[in-house]
């Protein structure tokens, strides 16, 4: 398994291990959007440090970032939260955070779950 899914009272937090791959990713983000919980979260939080190879492409990212998008129609009030050390994986969550456009939906990148978990609760400010 790619990836471990937790619901979480006011978000989802996905782990994601082993090797990552565009489908992976893509898979994700389509059985959060037909979860009826989805309308409800506050939060995402994408963890990839137990992540041995990252093989998502900028590509895709831009794709998932086109999907959030179109699905904060119904969910405008959604922070991601991408946790990442690898400077690979950092780049790339820059990509899909740039490619969000008019999003309402804020995305910031961190190296810890606990600053993670402190700005998607609000209790510290990332620009």
């Amino acid at each position: 398994m790619p990836h471990e899914t937790h619901w979480e009272d006011e978000g989802i937090r996905w782990v994601f291990v082993g090797i990552v791959t565009d489908d992976d990713l893509l898979r994700c983000n389509l059985e959060l959007y037909d979860d009826a919980r989805f309308e409800s979260i506050r939060y995402e939080i994408a963890d990839f440090r137990a992540g041995e190879s990252f093989t998502v492409t900028a590509k895709t990212l831009r794709r998932v970032a086109r999907m959030d998008r179109d699905q904060a129609v119904r969910n405008p009030n959604v922070k991601v939260a991408v946790i990442a050390t690898a400077t690979v994986q950092k780049g790339l969550a820059q990509v899909y955070a740039l490619s969000g456009g008019d999003t309402l939906w804020v995305t910031e990148v961190f190296d810890t779950e606990e600053d993670a978990r402190a700005w998607v609760s609000g209790r510290a400010e990332r620009t």
